[in-house]
């Protein structure tokens, strides 16, 4: 919950517009509190509902705010994925079942270095768009295509975790 408070107050003191702000402030508490119930109860369904509540106020300010590509995206792209994964993490936590020693050291290692290949990785997609300077429907179509394949693959990702 901490990563989720820390990473709404950062796309909060990015938002340009007062009203935007404080929506992105009303929308991490929501969201805290969300994924706090969540957690509490057990239900991980509620993880990626509190994701995308951290996540709008950021889509509406590059809706509203910025002209072109956010260099940001990348960091807030990790700092979702890090969230996600503490969360899921405290409920597997709570299972019967005790980790080995050192298990916990190497997850955060693997943790920390998903997040940076996920900095990485999004900082490359930004230059290549900035060098293709794609402002066609084409590319707006793929990048259509990639958001729903990516909230695809959270279903799946959810799904299997429940099952």
């Amino acid at each position: 919950m901490l990563a989720a408070a820390a990473t709404g107050a950062w796309v909060a003191v990015i938002a340009e517009d007062g009203y935007l702000m404080n929506a992105t402030l009303l929308a991490t508490m929501l969201a805290s509190a969300l994924l706090a119930a969540g957690l509490f109860l057990r239900r991980p369904i509620v993880i990626p509902a509190a994701i995308v509540l951290l996540a709008a106020p950021y889509v509406a300010s590059l809706g509203f705010e910025l002209e072109g590509l956010d260099t940001r995206a990348p960091l807030l792209a990790a700092l979702l994925y890090v969230v996600a994964e503490l969360a899921y993490w405290s409920l597997e936590l709570r299972g019967t079942l005790a980790d080995e020693p050192g298990t916990y050291l190497r997850r955060v290692a693997v943790l920390a270095g998903l997040a940076v290949v996920t900095i990485a990785g999004g900082t490359a997609v930004l230059a290549l768009a900035e060098q293709v300077a794609a402002d066609g429907p084409g590319f707006e179509i793929a990048g259509a295509a990639a958001a729903v394949g990516a909230i695809a693959l959270l279903a799946v990702a959810v799904g299997k975790r429940e099952g």
